[in-house]
């Protein structure tokens, strides 16, 4: 399908700027990921949030403009500080590689995000243009003004008439309290929610596919990603399509599930059946698993097309590393 008509995806959050060695500077935050991913794969995507009128604002809007990503319901505070952080990865006890992150977000712009920011001018404009607006637990962790307006977004849906999609998302070190009731109550008013397998043990004690459905009873679909082994869509009905992942020489795990959301939600502004929507989201995801930055784009088109057509034999066969795609012999 062309995606000259389809509708556009909002993201809402804080993106951040990651502060990386030899002060490299990149694009990053969960929403902000998902919104320039999406981007990469044709797919109109805007960002709504507020950030600080500084030199790593400025880096973010630079970024997010040059990504093609539609930044004009993005507010500046004059006072408040855009907000960074960094990362440290290293192989854990089973040798696969981990990233500890070091936020410096305390205080920032989109931590003073109000309900009634949704009602501006530009916000309304955004929602009211968009088939799907994604948001994640990050930002109700953010102030108890966020935990409102993430309230708000969910549960009135002010001018949105598409989807709600809500990525999990659970950082325990936001939440001090380490109580993940409010981010399961908020993913339970969403139409489609995503979820890696590890933190669905964390935030609900399973990572079953029944028994999240019956936690989460009321999204459309709910996805559970599994890292390197699959990703799953269960429906209302407790349905369940699997996808293995593909097998990926790994550089830096972080964004990874930013990706495979950004992937993902392609498939479904697009209109395209479960399995093809996974596969989007573990190409998306493959892709900045072989980078150091916390995205990446995706193969060229050719690629992705035989990548979602492609029978299971040949997906399976499929390696990802820095130096591109092979597939079943060939390097694409």
């Amino acid at each position: 399908m062309s995606t000259d008509s389809v509708g556009g995806v909002v993201c809402v959050g804080e993106p951040l700027v990651l502060a990386g060695a030899q002060a490299e500077l990149h694009l990053a935050g969960a929403e902000a990921n998902v919104a320039a991913g999406l981007v990469s794969w044709g797919i109109p995507a805007a960002f709504v949030g507020r950030l600080g009128d500084d030199g790593y604002g400025e880096l973010i809007r630079s970024e997010l403009t040059e990504r093609g990503v539609d930044i004009s319901a993005v507010e500046i505070d004059p006072a408040r500080p855009t907000g960074h952080y960094s990362k440290d990865t290293a192989p854990d006890e089973a040798g696969e590689l981990r990233s500890v992150s070091r936020y410096h977000r305390a205080g920032s712009a989109a931590s003073a995000m109000t309900p009634g920011f949704l009602d501006s001018p530009a916000v309304a404009s955004a929602f009211g243009r968009a088939s799907v607006v994604h948001c994640s637990g990050i930002t109700p962790a953010l102030s108890d003004t966020c935990q409102a307006m993430m309230r708000r977004l969910l549960a009135d849906r002010p001018g949105i008439s598409g989807l709600l999609s809500f990525d999990v998302n659970w950082r325990e070190q936001l939440w001090p309290d380490g109580d993940p009731a409010e981010v399961m109550a908020l993913a339970n008013l969403a139409d489609v929610v995503l979820v890696g397998a590890d933190e669905a043990i964390r935030v609900a004690g399973t990572d079953d596919p029944a028994a999240l459905r019956r936690i989460l009873p009321n999204p459309e679909t709910l996805v559970i990603k599994d890292g390197a082994e699959q990703a799953l869509a269960v429906d209302r009905t407790g349905d369940v399509i699997s996808v293995p992942a593909l097998r990926v020489e790994v550089v830096e795990p972080v964004g990874a599930g930013d990706a495979f959301a950004a992937g993902f939600l392609s498939g479904v502004v697009l209109g395209d059946d479960p399995e093809s929507c996974l596969r989007r989201g573990h190409i998306g995801a493959a892709v900045t698993l072989t980078v150091v930055a916390d995205s990446a784009p995706p193969p060229p088109d050719s690629a992705v097309e035989h990548l979602l057509d492609c029978t299971d034999g040949e997906w399976a066969a499929t390696a990802v590393s820095q130096a591109g795609f092979t597939v079943c012999g060939s390097r694409r």
